[in-house]
């Protein structure tokens, strides 16, 4: 008979080495969520879109609020997915989904913002700026779909807080943080007030969650 001896040995440990690193991007993409958070709402709240450098500011804040922070969580997800494992693996699936979700509905919200801004740019003598007509309607669009991705996000965060809770795999105070999360980022869009709390809270879990994946793909097979 066929010695499968070392192809086992070797499959098992080419599958800890991908483990591993999952739980290490999963790591950079957590405090890379936290980072795009912080720098984009800097930029937000205090730039200027008249300087010489502010479209090029602006459009930072959209790659790091849309893109950067899509890809990064759905990064997130999927390592704590792995580290879950089949002790909650339906509900970490729909996670994934719902992060997914909220995602595309993040890079929607930036797309919005570049291309509105650019056209505004490209054509100073409509002064649309001044149009209350053209403001309503681009503010509800944003709000809404901001609204989307905060609802979806809410959901996936509420689904990771239940797999983390049965399963043990993450902190119980981690654990209520996502509930509390998700349970605030539900609600966005019908009070847009609540977004800087989501945020904040997305903040601290995000972090807390680099840390965490981090010290697994250190210890893969240890307490973390």
């Amino acid at each position: 008979m066929p010695d499968n001896t070392n192809f086992k040995d070797r499959t098992e440990a080419e599958t800890l080495t991908s483990s591993v690193a999952m739980q290490k991007w999963g790591g950079v993409a957590s405090f890379l969520m936290a980072a795009a958070f912080i720098v984009s709402g800097l930029i937000y709240l205090t730039g200027n879109l008249r300087d010489a450098l502010g479209p090029l500011a602006y459009s930072l804040a959209d790659f790091l609020y849309g893109p950067l922070w899509a890809a990064s969580l759905v990064s997130a997800v999927s390592a704590l997915r792995e580290r879950i494992g089949q002790r909650a693996a339906r509900r970490m699936d729909l996670a994934l989904l719902a992060s997914i979700a909220a995602a595309c509905a993040f890079v929607a919200v930036a797309c919005i913002r570049s291309a509105n801004r650019y056209y505004h740019l490209g054509h100073p003598e409509l002064n649309l700026e001044m149009s209350s007509t053209v403001l309503i309607v681009w503010a509800t669009l944003v709000a809404g779909v901001i609204g989307a991705a905060w609802h979806f996000l809410g959901w996936a965060w509420i689904l990771i807080g239940a797999s983390a809770w049965t399963s043990r795999s993450l902190p119980r105070l981690l654990s209520g943080l996502y509930f509390a999360a998700g349970a605030v980022s539900l609600f966005v869009y019908l009070l847009p007030d609540l977004e800087p709390n989501a945020v904040a809270l997305g903040v601290v879990i995000s972090l807390w969650q680099a840390i965490l994946l981090w010290k697994s793909a250190s210890a893969p097979e240890g307490d973390s």
